[in-house]
C-alpha cells in the first residue's frame, strides 16, 4: 500500500529546495490522485460516479503531462484543460439510496484537491522565477476547477436528498 503523500508532506515547502524537488513532488502527488480517481472509477457503483472519477483520473493524467514537459523544457506548455461534462443531474438520479457511498469518496476527492491547490499557490510564493510562478499559479487554477466540480456534486446530491 502506497503512503499518502500529502499527509507525509503536508503540502509544506519546507524541504523543496529546487525546482526539480517541486515539480517531483507534484508529480508523484498528481500521480497519487491519477490512481486514486482510476481506482474509484472502476469499483464505483454508480454510473454518473465513475463518470466524474475516470474524468479526474484523466484530468490528473494531464496534469503528470504539464508537469513532466515543464521538468524538461523549463517553460510553460499549451495546455489543453477541457470543460467539464455536466453530470450533476444523472448524479443526482443515481444518490436516492439512504447511503450514497461515493459521497464519503467524493468527500476525500474535495480535500485531496484542496490540498493540491494550496499546495500549487505554495510553490507559486516559494519561485523567484516568474515563468515558474505562472507555472504553479495555472496548476493551482487547475486544482481549483476540481474543487469547485466536486464541491457542485456534494451540493447538489445533499440538497437532492434533503428535498426527497
Amino acid at each position: 500500500m502506497s503512503t499518502d503523500i500529502m499527509i507525509e508532506f503536508k503540502g509544506s515547502t519546507d524541504n523543496i529546495e529546487t525546482i526539480e524537488d517541486a515539480v517531483n513532488t507534484a508529480l508523484a502527488i498528481e500521480q497519487q490522485g491519477y490512481d486514486f480517481y482510476l481506482e474509484k472509477a472502476g469499483t464505483s457503483t454508480y454510473i454518473a460516479a465513475k463518470d466524474i472519477f475516470k474524468y479526474l483520473a484523466a484530468e490528473e493524467g494531464r496534469h503528470i503531462e504539464y508537469l513532466n514537459d515543464f521538468l524538461k523544457t523549463g517553460h510553460l506548455s499549451g495546455f489543453n484543460e477541457t470543460a467539464p461534462p455536466d453530470f450533476t443531474s444523472s448524479f443526482t438520479s443515481e444518490f436516492t439510496e439512504k447511503k450514497p457511498g461515493e459521497l464519503d469518496v467524493l468527500m476525500s476527492a474535495l480535500r485531496f484537491e484542496q490540498k493540491n491547490e494550496n499546495f500549487y499557490k505554495k510553490l507559486a510564493a516559494w519561485t523567484h522565477n516568474p515563468e515558474q510562478r505562472e507555472f504553479f499559479d495555472m496548476m493551482a487554477s487547475f486544482e481549483h476547477g476540481h474543487v469547485e466540480l466536486i464541491d457542485g456534486f456534494i451540493d447538489a446530491v445533499t440538497q437532492f436528498r434533503m428535498e426527497t
